[in-house]
This record gives structure tokens, C-alpha cells and sequence, in this order.
């Protein structure tokens, strides 16, 4: 918890550990982490830190669920579902049960590794990557309709926060779904910073973008 908002944060989705196969849609575990929580009482007045953290889970914009309690550790490590999205939540209890404010909800958590099986989209489609937020790589997938013109103007770019194009890549125009793999580099190789960035993929008259965070 950040001592002056006392406000547990979980911003950030730390490590993809395991990546199920591609040709079934399998979970994915995810691992999060976050400060230690101070408890503040009613008052403002801070308190031993916690001990326990119970975690929460919001399903595709759901109500809020209980779904595990953490014992003397900052970490979680969520069996992510494919075609979900899933965000995250911790609240702290200190030895005495009192509690922290709830922590503010972590990044989206989405992936979807059973498209190259299904028919291609009806429009131009790019979908969030995965993991997000990464290290030390990211997968983005993305549809091409059947009825795309021949001479359709494609293009898939990384993006910086303050709009410097990153990293351009090929685009495979054959319908379907296609994936390519972000290691965090830009066109000349260089290892990029730390920070928010934009995947835009242009297809036709269609623009789609999906912001990512790249962590190290």
C-alpha cells in the first residue's frame, strides 16, 4: 500500500510463467505482485503492516469474487482463462483483522491461443497481446477477413506512449488469424525501455489499436 494514498496498488501483472500449447485453448498461469499494505484506521492512523491478503477476481466486467486468501506473501499467481477478461484486486488484514482499503484493479489479463482453428473473421480484427503487461516478449494476434480487397492497405506498428513509431512488422494478408511475436526491440534490435506502448494495425480502411506494457 502506498503509505500517502493508503491504497494497496496491483498494477502491474509481473511474469507469465507457464504457456500452454497453441492448439487447444488451455489456462495460463499469471503471476502478480504488489507493496507490502500498511492497515490505516479510520483515523489515518497506520497500523502493522498486513499479513494476509485476500484476492479478488472480476470476470469479463462481473461482480467481484473471493477467490483466494495469501498468507505472508505479496505474490498471486492466477490460472488465467482464454477469452476472459480477468483483473485482480487484493485487500491486506493485519494481525488483528483490520483491514486496508481494497487495492486499485490490476491491468486486463487477456489472451485467446485457440484462434488458428477458427474461420477468419467478417472484419479486420487485432486482438490485446499476450501476456500484458510483459517480459522479456508479447503475442499479437490478428484476423483478415476472406473479402479483403487485393490492393487493402496493411500494416501492423509498435508505437511509443509519445507516438515514435517503434517496430513495423509484416503482415500476412492470406485470410484467418495470424500471430506474431513483440520481444520489445525496435526495427534496428535495440531493447527498448520500460513503459507503455500501442500495437495499431492497419487493415483496409479499419485502424485498431491495443495499448501494452513492457516491464523489466
Amino acid at each position: 500500500m502506498n503509505s500517502r494514498t493508503s491504497t494497496l496498488r496491483v498494477p502491474m501483472l509481473i511474469a507469465l510463467l507457464l504457456l500452454a500449447g497453441r492448439g487447444e485453448a488451455q489456462n495460463v498461469d499469471m503471476t502478480f505482485t504488489w507493496a507490502p499494505s500498511p492497515v490505516i484506521d479510520q483515523t489515518g492512523i497506520p497500523h502493522s503492516a498486513a499479513v494476509i491478503y485476500e484476492v479478488f477476481l472480476q470476470r469479463d466486467g462481473q461482480a467481484a469474487e473471493s477467490i483466494a486468501t495469501v498468507v505472508a506473501d505479496t505474490t498471486f499467481t492466477l490460472a488465467a482463462e482464454p477469452g476472459v477478461v480477468q483483473r485482480i484486486c487484493v485487500r491486506g488484514y493485519d494481525d488483528k483483522g483490520r483491514p486496508s482499503k481494497t487495492s486499485e484493479w490490476s491491468e486486463p489479463v487477456y489472451f485467446d491461443n485457440s484462434r488458428g482453428a477458427q474461420a477468419p473473421p467478417e472484419r479486420p480484427e487485432l486482438a490485446p497481446c499476450f501476456p500484458n503487461p510483459f517480459n522479456p516478449e508479447t503475442h499479437i494476434a490478428y484476423g483478415i477477413p476472406a473479402d479483403l480487397d487485393a490492393d487493402a492497405r496493411l500494416s501492423l506498428e509498435i508505437y511509443s506512449l509519445g507516438g515514435r513509431r517503434v517496430r513495423t512488422f509484416e503482415v500476412d494478408s492470406a485470410p484467418g488469424w495470424h500471430e506474431i511475436t513483440w520481444d520489445g526491440t525496435d526495427d534496428r534490435g535495440v531493447v527498448q525501455a520500460t513503459g507503455i506502448y500501442f500495437s495499431r494495425f492497419i487493415c483496409g480502411q479499419e485502424v485498431e489499436t491495443h495499448k501494452m506494457t513492457m516491464i523489466k
